[in-house]
């Protein structure tokens, strides 16, 4: 099959592999039609992710049709327009047990080392991680449902809702999930704060009525004068790093709640000392699950969540080195550059 091989780090190109194929009879068989690149894709890129260890076929966000399935499969049929959860656990661990997969010690991840990814022309998933898209879906957004369930699964673990006031730090293709999960809620501000005016203008695009440029601006005098001096309830880090993670506490009114999305390096400071002393909450928000995914497609079927600007660039799948290329030095701006077959 053709596909976008990552043979070594900083060595990645078209090719033909060999084609996955259903090997438990709850298995189905999916023909990628577009497929997006992550941040972890450009990370492995440069051999510097935990799973993603080349020589490998990566990728996980994607939609296509079914074109095959497994003997025991009854809820999806040839032909069916879908996308998948790119992950499943072992069903087995306490986590698992409670409907906490996203966190199962030894969940499988399509992409990594052991499981060929989308940037394959084909990929063979468990039936339980089908979902189905609405004819209203374009395989574009699709491909696009798993980074907003990211955001999605933040708002929903952090239970947005009307009247509160809310912090976004980062506007790429999570921070602007995060936007567009939280706007559905109804809170009373949403607030995207990032160091990209490209960023920042998409943000706009999408609906967003305040926006920062933290490098311009003063970020906590900013959303003090947003919020009336109280900061916001929740802030949401999209991205991270020292001074990201320093502002954050400052950012949040006190009992207020920070939710790590972003992968931060370990070492990097916090301010405890500001987060004992206002009572906050510091929590991780890990991925997603099924009704994350639901309610995003539910959402687009409705015209509620609308990701269709989020799409920068679609690169030909034979054109794989130039798409990385993009993805990992952006000698544009992009939000999301994407692979179609």
């Amino acid at each position: 099959m053709r596909a976008g091989f990552i043979e070594e780090p900083g060595k990645a190109y078209f090719k033909e592999v060999p084609e996955p194929q259903i090997e438990k009879s709850t298995d189905v068989k999916i023909k990628v039609v577009v497929t997006g690149i992550c941040g972890s894709e450009v990370h492995a890129y440069h051999g510097k992710h935990a799973w993603r260890v080349p020589p490998l076929v990566s990728g996980h966000e994607f939609a296509g049709i079914v074109v095959e399935v497994g003997s025991d499969v009854t809820s999806v049929k040839v032909g069916d327009r879908v996308t998948a959860e790119p992950q499943y656990g072992c069903g087995d661990c306490p986590q698992c047990r409670i409907g906490k997969y996203n966190i199962c010690k030894n969940k499988k991840i399509l992409g990594a080392t052991y499981w060929s990814g989308s940037f394959g022309e084909y990929v063979v998933v468990p039936e339980k991680t089908v979902v189905h898209l609405s004819d209203d879906v374009s395989f574009e957004e699709g491909a696009l449902i798993e980074p907003i369930a990211v955001g999605m699964h933040a708002v929903r673990e952090r239970d947005v809702s009307i009247g509160q006031n809310i912090l976004i730090i980062g506007a790429g293709t999570i921070g602007l999930g995060v936007y567009l999960s939280a706007k559905i809620c109804n809170p009373s501000k949403i607030i995207v704060a990032d160091v990209v005016d490209y960023n920042l203008e998409m943000a706009r695009e999408l609906g967003c009525e305040y926006t920062i440029n933290s490098m311009k601006e003063n970020l906590e005098a900013e959303v003090k004068k947003l919020t009336n001096g109280e900061g916001v309830d929740i802030t949401f880090l999209a991205f991270g790093n020292a001074p990201v993670v320093e502002s954050a506490p400052k950012c949040t009114k006190e009992g207020g709640v920070i939710s790590e999305i972003a992968v931060i390096p370990n070492g990097t400071g916090c301010p405890y000392n500001m987060i004992q002393v206002k009572q906050q909450s510091l929590i991780g928000s890990n991925m997603y699950v099924r009704k994350d995914y639901e309610v995003v497609v539910e959402n687009m079927a409705k015209g509620r969540i609308d990701s269709k600007k989020m799409v920068s660039k679609i690169y030909p799948i034979e054109e794989f080195t130039a798409a990385m290329e993009m993805a990992d030095k952006r000698t544009e701006p992009v939000v999301k550059v994407m692979l179609k077959f």
